[in-house]
C-alpha cells in the first residue's frame, strides 16, 4: 500500500474532494500519517482501516483484509448458481461476503462486472482460483469500486487476501472444495456442520463418449479394452489432482499456523475424492492401445467421432496411428506424386482430426491409411502417420514442405511425425533436432516411430539438419549414413 494525498483518499472512498476536505477540517477523518512538502499524506491501509471501523456504508469499498475481526460467526445465507460459478453468501458483522467457486473447465477468469451485477447485495467478492499461491489462491474485489477500476472494465485484485483473512472476517473456518470437486450441486447442498462428502471428481475431459461406445463393443476387444482403460486414466488424473489440492491445503494450513496468522484451521474440507485405481497410459500395452484406436477410427458413427474429439483434448491423440496434420500442395513436385495415389473414402471417425465441419472431400492415402481432405482452395490437408507400414528400407529424405521420405521400393511418404514434435531444418532448434532423431531411427528401422523428442541423434546428423539446405534438397541414404557416422557427407 502506498502513500496518498487528500485527493487520493477521496478517490479511494468515492467521495468528492470538497467532502473529504470538509471532513478533515472538522475532525471527522483519520489523521494523516505525516507531511511531505508541507502537505499531509496518508497510508492507504490506514484509510481503509478507518473506513471499515467507522463508516459501515463504505465497507463495499474496503478490501476484505482490512475488515475487522468477527465478534461471532457470520450467518451463512446459502449458495446459488450464477453464470459460470456458484456464489456462497455470508452475513458478517460489518458486511456481506460472497465467495465464488468457478466451474471446473472454465477457461480464463470470472468477468467481474457481470458477477457484481448478479450479486448486488455483496459488500465483498472473493474468487477462489484453481491454482495455489500462498495457499489456494484468492482474488478479491470491492463492488463499490467496480465501475471506477479502468476503462477496460473491472479487474480482480490478485492475492489481496489470505484464507486467514476470510476465516477471521467470517469468524469460522471456510469450506474448501478441490478444483475437480467444485460441483455446483455439492456446493449448494453444503451448510455449516455438514460432514465432508465423498464424491467422484469431474475429469478434465468428459469420459461419457468413451464409456458409451465401450458399452456397445465386444468385451475384450482391443477397442473395448482401450476405451475403458483410457476412461480410468482420465478419472485417475482427476482424482489425483483433488488429492494433491488437499495435500497443498494441509501444508498451507501448517505454514500459516507456524507464521502466527491464525491459531487453528482457516478452512474445513467440504469434499474429498472417491478413490480410483492408479493407472497410467503404460498400464495397457502400446500396441493394444493403437489396435483399439484403429478399430474406432474406421467407424462411421457419431459416437466414435465424439471419442476422437475427446482423446484429442486429452492427450493430442498420442496413440493414434497418425496425427499432427500438414498442408500439401498437390501442384508441387512431390505433392503431385503423392496425391496421385489418393483414393476417395467414406467419412470415418478419423476425419475428426482434420475436418471439423464435415464439408470437405474425404480421401485416404492407401499406403498409410491416413485421412486426407481437399480444402476449398484445393490444398490437401493430411494427417501424418506416426510410423510407416513398410518393410522397404529408407532410400532418402527430401527437404521440402512437408518433409518427405522415400523408401528403396520407390514409394514416397510424408515423413512420419510424433503427435507433438514438428520437423524442420536450417537452424539450431527443436525442429531440426527432431528431424535428426527421426532420420537416425529410420536408418535403423523403417517402421520406427516419429521423433518424440528433439535430442538423442548423433552429432553429425544434428549438424546436417541444422544446415540451410535449399528447399527440394534430396539427402540420399549414403549421405545420411555418412553424417550419422561422423564422416563427410560427400563420402557416401
Amino acid at each position: 500500500m502506498g502513500d496518498i494525498d487528500l485527493a487520493g483518499c477521496a478517490k479511494l472512498l468515492g467521495w468528492p474532494l470538497p467532502l473529504a476536505w470538509c471532513r478533515l477540517k472538522v475532525g471527522k477523518f483519520t489523521a494523516p500519517a505525516g507531511t511531505k512538502n508541507g502537505q499531509p499524506f496518508w497510508h492507504e491501509d490506514d484509510v481503509y482501516r478507518w473506513a471499515a471501523r467507522t463508516h459501515p456504508t463504505l465497507i463495499n469499498r474496503v478490501p476484505i483484509r482490512w475488515w475487522p475481526d468477527a465478534e461471532r460467526p457470520a450467518a451463512y445465507l446459502g449458495a446459488r448458481e450464477i453464470k459460470d460459478a456458484v456464489a456462497q453468501t455470508w452475513k458478517a458483522d460489518v458486511g456481506t461476503v460472497c465467495v465464488l467457486w468457478s466451474r471446473p473447465g472454465l477457461t480464463g477468469g470470472l468477468p467481474l462486472g457481470r458477477v457484481a451485477a448478479q450479486l448486488p447485495y455483496a459488500d465483498a467478492l472473493v474468487y477462489v482460483r484453481s491454482n495455489f499461491g500462498r495457499g489456494p489462491e484468492l482474488w478479491t474485489a470491492q463492488p463499490g469500486s467496480v465501475t471506477e477500476r479502468n476503462d477496460r472494465g473491472a479487474l480482480w485484485d490478485d492475492n489481496e487476501a489470505h484464507w486467514a483473512d476470510l476465516g477471521r472476517v467470517l469468524g469460522q473456518p471456510v469450506p474448501y472444495w478441490p478444483y475437480t470437486l467444485r460441483i455446483p450441486a455439492l456446493i449448494v447442498a453444503w451448510g455449516p456442520g455438514v460432514p465432508t462428502v465423498i464424491r467422484q471428481t469431474i475429469p478434465d475431459v468428459d469420459t461419457t463418449p468413451l464409456l458409451r461406445l465401450a458399452a456397445n463393443l465386444q468385451d475384450g476387444s482391443p477397442a473395448h479394452e482401450m476405451l475403458l482403460h483410457l476412461a480410468r486414466v482420465i478419472q485417475f488424473h482427476s482424482t489425483d489432482s483433488a488429492l494433491r489440492d488437499l495435500e497443498r491445503l494441509t501444508e498451507y494450513e501448517r505454514r500459516s499456523v507456524e507464521a502466527g496468522q491464525h491459531q487453528g484451521n482457516a478452512t474445513v474440507v467440504a469434499a474429498r475424492p472417491l478413490v480410483s485405481p492408479e493407472v497410467d497410459d503404460e498400464t495397457l500395452d502400446e500396441q493394444r492401445r493403437r489396435a483399439g484406436w484403429l478399430e474406432i477410427l474406421d467407424r462411421t458413427d457419431q459416437l466414435a467421432a465424439e471419442c476422437v474429439r475427446t482423446v484429442e483434448m486429452w492427450n493430442g491423440a498420442a496413440d493414434f496411428p497418425f496425427s499432427n496434420p500438414e498442408e500439401i500442395d498437390p501442384a508441387s513436385e512431390y505433392g503431385a506424386e503423392w496425391a496421385a495415389r489418393l483414393e476417395p473414402i467414406e467419412r470415418t471417425a478419423a476425419f475428426e482430426l482434420i475436418d471439423f465441419d464435415g464439408q470437405c472431400e474425404t480421401l485416404t492415402d492407401p499406403a498409410t491409411g491416413a485421412p486426407v481432405i481437399r480444402q476449398s482452395d484445393g490444398v490437401l490437408l493430411a494427417a501424418i502417420p506416426q510410423r510407416l507400414a513398410t518393410f522397404s528400407p529408407l532410400a532418402g529424405v527430401i527437404l521440402d514442405s512437408p518433409i518427405w521420405v522415400r523408401t528403396e521400393d520407390g514409394t514416397l511418404y510424408p515423413a512420419p511425425k510424433d503427435n507433438y514434435y514438428g520437423l524442420s531444418w536450417g537452424y539450431g532448434g527443436s525442429g531440426p533436432g527432431s528431424l535428426a532423431l527421426l532420420i537416425h531411427r529410420l536408418l535403423g528401422e523403417i517402421t520406427a516411430r516419429g521423433a518424440d523428442g528433439a535430442t538423442g541423434a548423433p552429432e553429425g546428423l544434428e549438424e546436417l539438419t541444422q544446415t540451410e539446405w535449399p528447399p527440394g534438397t534430396v539427402l540420399t541414404r549414403a549421405q545420411l549414413e555418412a553424417a550419422r557416422d561422423g564422416r563427410s557427407y560427400s563420402e557416401g
